[in-house]
C-alpha cells in the first residue's frame, strides 16, 4: 500500500511539473507595447549605427586631448657612404687622405634620427578643440536618442494598427453573428409569408453581408502587414511568433497644459540637446581658429645616432660628421605659422557655420511648439472624439438588440434591423479608429516632446562606480 502512495505520489508530481511545459510547447508569447518597444531598440541597426557615431565621436575627442602630451618622430635609414681617413698634419699643412672630391671605396651606414616634443602653451589651439569635440560626443548621444524616438514611433504605428486589424476581425465575426440571426429570421418568416418581411430584405442582407466580406479582407491583409512589419523591427525570423493584447488601450485626457508640453519639448527634445550643444561647439571652433593666429610654444629633445665603419670619425666640436654622430639635445622653441590670407579665411568659415546653427535653432524654435500643438490637440480631438463615439456605438448596440427583440415579439420592422445594423456597425468602426488615432498620438506627443527620454534613461541601467 506504502509503495503504491509513493508511486503515485511521484506521478502527480511528474504530471506537476510538466503541465507547463506542455501547456506552453507552441504557444505564442503575449507581447506588450512596452516589450516590443524594447526589443526594437536592442535590434534597431539604425540605433545601432547612430551608436556607432557617439564613439567615432569619442575617439575623435580622444584625438584631440593626446595633443596635450608629447610626440615622438623617429626615423631609421641606411645605405652606402664613402669611406674616409682623419686628416693629419704635415708640418704647416693639413693633409686630407681621403678628399671629398674623390671616391675611395664605399662602406654602409645607418643612422637613427629622435625627436621628442612638448606643447607648453599654445594659446587655445587644443583646448578649444578638446571641448568642442566633448561637445560633439553630446550632440551624437542626443542623435542616438532622436533616432530611438523614431523607432518608438514606428513600433506604436505598427502596434497599434496589428491591435485595430485584430478588434477589426472581432467586429466582423460578430456582424456575420448578426447578420446569420437576420437571414434565418427572414427565410423562416418568408415561408409562412409573414407580412413583416419582404423577398427584397434578402438582396439588402445580401449587401451587408458582401460590405462585412470587403471590410474582413481589409482587417485580415492589415493584420499580416502590421505584423510582418512589427517583426522586422524586433528582428523575429520566420520561425518566431507573438501576440498583442486584444483590445486597443482605453483613452485619456492628455495630462498637463500645453504649455508645459512646449516647455518640456525645449528642456528634452533632443533636437534642441544637438542645437544647443552644437553652438558651443562651433564657437569653440572659432576661438580655436583665431588661436592658430597665435604662435605655439614647445619643448623638446631632438637626438641622433648614427655610426660607418668605412669612416674615421673625429672628435672636433665644429665637424659634423653626418654618417657618425652620437648625442641628444634638450632645448625650447616657438613655432608661428603666418600666411597671407589661410588662416583668416578659416576663422571666417568657422564663423559662418556657427551663425548658420543659430539660425537652425532660431527655425527650430519656431517650428517645434507649432509641431507640439498639432501632437497636443490630436490626443485631446481623439480623446474627445473617442469618449463620444463610445457612447455611440454602445447605445447603437442597445438599439440592434431591442430591434430584433421587437420584431421578434411582432412589434417591429425589418426595416429597423437593417437601420440599427447598420448604424452599429458605422459607429463600432468609427469608435475603434478614434481608440487609434489617440493612443498613435499619444505616441505622436511623446516623442514631439521628448518626454519619451525619462522613460529611456529610467529603463538604462545603473552606472558602474568607478574604482580608483
Amino acid at each position: 500500500m506504502h509503495q503504491w502512495v509513493r508511486w503515485w505520489g511521484l506521478f502527480l508530481a511528474l504530471i506537476f511539473l510538466l503541465a507547463p511545459w506542455g501547456v506552453s510547447a507552441g504557444e505564442a508569447p503575449q507581447l506588450s507595447l512596452q516589450q516590443l518597444i524594447s526589443m526594437a531598440l536592442n535590434y534597431s541597426p539604425e540605433v545601432k549605427a547612430s551608436k556607432s557615431e557617439v564613439r567615432f565621436a569619442e575617439e575623435q575627442r580622444a584625438e584631440a586631448r593626446g595633443y596635450y602630451y608629447p610626440q615622438l618622430d623617429a626615423s631609421i635609414i641606411t645605405g652606402v657612404a664613402p669611406n674616409a681617413r682623419r686628416p693629419f698634419v704635415a708640418g704647416q699643412n693639413i693633409i686630407y687622405p681621403d678628399p671629398s672630391n674623390k671616391l675611395h671605396g664605399v662602406n654602409i651606414f645607418g643612422r637613427l634620427d629622435l625627436s621628442v616634443v612638448q606643447p607648453l602653451y599654445t594659446f587655445g589651439k587644443i583646448g578649444y578643440r578638446e571641448r568642442a569635440a566633448e561637445k560633439n560626443v553630446k550632440v551624437k548621444e542626443a542623435g542616438v536618442d532622436a533616432k530611438r524616438g523614431e523607432v518608438i514611433l514606428r513600433v506604436a504605428e505598427a502596434y497599434y494598427g496589428l491591435v485595430l486589424a485584430e478588434q477589426g476581425k472581432d467586429a466582423v465575426r460578430d456582424a456575420r453573428t448578426y447578420l446569420t440571426d437576420t437571414r434565418e429570421r427572414i427565410t423562416r418568416l418568408l415561408v409562412i409569408h409573414s407580412p413583416n418581411v419582404k423577398e427584397s430584405d434578402r438582396y439588402r442582407l445580401a449587401m451587408y453581408e458582401g460590405s462585412v466580406e470587403k471590410f474582413a479582407a481589409q482587417a485580415e491583409e492589415g493584420a499580416k502587414v502590421a505584423y510582418l512589419a512589427l517583426k522586422a523591427l524586433i528582428g523575429y525570423g520566420p520561425g518566431q511568433d507573438f501576440k498583442v493584447p486584444a483590445e486597443l488601450p482605453n483613452p485619456s485626457a492628455a495630462p498637463g497644459t500645453l504649455d508645459q508640453h512646449i516647455r518640456t519639448a525645449l528642456e528634452l527634445r533632443p533636437e534642441f540637446t544637438q542645437l544647443k550643444e552644437g553652438l558651443v561647439a562651433r564657437q569653440l571652433l572659432v576661438d580655436a581658429a583665431r588661436a592658430d593666429q597665435y604662435p605655439s610654444f614647445f619643448a623638446a629633445v631632438i637626438g641622433a645616432l648614427a655610426g660607418a665603419p668605412g669612416r674615421q670619425t673625429t672628435r672636433d666640436p665644429y665637424i659634423n660628421d653626418f654618417f657618425n654622430q652620437a648625442g641628444a639635445l634638450p632645448m625650447v622653441g616657438v613655432k608661428w605659422h603666418l600666411d597671407f590670407g589661410i588662416t583668416k579665411a578659416k576663422v571666417k568659415q568657422a564663423q559662418a557655420e556657427f551663425e548658420q546653427l543659430q539660425h537652425n535653432q532660431k527655425t527650430a524654435l519656431m517650428g517645434i511648439p507649432v509641431e507640439v500643438a498639432q501632437a497636443y490637440g490630436k490626443v485631446q480631438e481623439n480623446y474627445k472624439g473617442a469618449a463620444g463615439l463610445e457612447k455611440s456605438y454602445v447605445n447603437a448596440r442597445r438599439w440592434l438588440i431591442t430591434a430584433f427583440s421587437n420584431f421578434d415579439m411582432g412589434l417591429g420592422k425589418m426595416e429597423d434591423i437593417f437601420q440599427a445594423f447598420e448604424r452599429y456597425g458605422s459607429f463600432r468602426g468609427d469608435y475603434l479608429m478614434a481608440l487609434y488615432q489617440y493612443n498613435l498620438a499619444t505616441t505622436q506627443l511623446d516623442k514631439s516632446t521628448g518626454a519619451y527620454r525619462r522613460t529611456l534613461a529610467a529603463d538604462a541601467p545603473p552606472a558602474k562606480a568607478k574604482t580608483k
